[in-house]
């Protein structure tokens, strides 16, 4: 009879332990809800509804994938990593319910709650960031190049711009032509950058003229002076962190080419000018490591992600970890001390924290 008991006590704590073990926000999953629209098909009702659900699987996966590109990925390195994740959607699904499903209009709307391996996810981007070298800082580059009175579309500012940068640890990211409102009021320009994931912009103007031929001298050349000026913008808080500037002469029997020649050596000569200021400016952040636990759900962690972005003091900062609820970011931010900053994402948003621990280099907060 002892034994018996004994046996029947075991099985009960094995249950129990069964149990207890989850795959959701306290494992390697994560619950996630996700919505779709395929065409709708009345001959083949029973496909639409397996189309309806995989799309919605497939924009699941894209909700998790998208949390763990990094800030400061390329936008090309970010499409990349995020194709290989959602081309192999099943793998990463555990299992899927279908919450509501019924016709909208030409459509079939489908809404899932999937259980995402958010760890899987999140260990491949990282992987993947480190075999494509991912650089940690981008930098926008934008311009405005004119010949004489007319604005010129060839971009050879930017692409002399590119030479003497494009060696430095940060990825340059090609941006906008600019205009005369541009130079005189970057600020919707520095603004832009930011929203596109760049930590400094890029802002040259470059204007090349013709040059007189001296009295009495004829030659088949055409000469042309070009003058640089290039200014870098920390997007964080429109402060210049770096200044080129530079003349110089362009000489060719085509116009064109004159012109082409002056505003290249003159901007490549602008640009290096820019070197030393730009790497100093990204190094004189501090790093701090932050973790919020108790995230819960992949909504809250892009709340939390949006309060970071949202900071101005925060120039960058990378997911580097989410599982057991508990969401670690490395930060780089222009503040003196961890309580600054912690205080700072507290007081200025709207969300409930609790503060567990903080030293000279991590934050450790907690939703309530």
């Amino acid at each position: 009879m002892k034994k018996l008991l004994l046996i029947l006590l075991a099985g009960t704590l094995a249950l129990s332990a069964c149990g207890s073990l989850r795959i959701g926000p306290k494992g390697e999953g994560e619950y996630v809800e996700a919505e779709s629209l395929v065409p709708y098909d009345e001959n083949n009702i029973k496909q639409m509804k397996k189309d309806g659900i995989m799309a919605a699987q497939r924009a699941a996966v894209e909700k998790v994938a998208g949390v763990f590109i990094s800030s400061a990925t390329t936008v090309d390195q970010a499409q990349l990593v995020e194709d290989k994740i959602v081309s192999k959607t099943a793998g990463f699904i555990r299992r899927s319910h279908v919450q509501k499903s019924y016709r909208k209009g030409d459509e079939f709307y489908t809404k899932i709650k999937a259980m995402v391996l958010v760890k899987d996810i999140g260990d491949i981007i990282k992987q993947s960031e480190s075999d494509a070298f991912a650089k940690k800082t981008n930098i926008l580059v934008t311009s405005r190049e004119m010949t004489g009175d007319d604005i010129s579309l060839r971009q050879d500012c930017k692409q002399a711009i590119y030479r003497v940068l494009k060696n430095q640890p940060f990825a340059l990211v090609n941006g906008d032509n600019l205009s005369q409102n541009n130079i005189e009021n970057p600020n919707p320009t520095v603004d832009k950058a930011r929203s596109e994931g760049a930590r400094f912009v890029i802002v040259a103007d470059v204007q090349a003229s013709p040059l007189a031929a001296l009295p009495g001298m004829t030659s088949p050349f055409k000469s042309y002076r070009a003058r640089a000026n290039i200014r870098t913008y920390a997007t964080n808080n429109y402060a210049v962190v770096a200044e080129g500037a530079e003349q110089l002469s362009g000489l060719d029997p085509m116009p064109e080419i004159a012109a082409q020649k002056a505003i290249s050596a003159a901007c490549e000569a602008a640009a290096k000018q820019l070197v030393e200021p730009i790497n100093a400016a990204i190094n004189s952040a501090t790093v701090f490591n932050v973790t919020i636990k108790d995230v819960g759900n992949i909504e809250r962690l892009k709340q939390v992600q949006d309060i970071l972005r949202n900071l101005r003091e925060i120039e960058d900062f990378n997911l580097v970890r989410y599982a057991n609820s508990a969401a670690q970011f490395e930060v780089s931010a222009n503040i003196a001390t961890p309580e600054e900053l912690a205080a700072k994402i507290i007081r200025k948003y709207n969300v409930n924290f609790t503060v567990v621990t903080i030293t000279p280099s991590a934050i450790v907060l907690s939703f309530n």
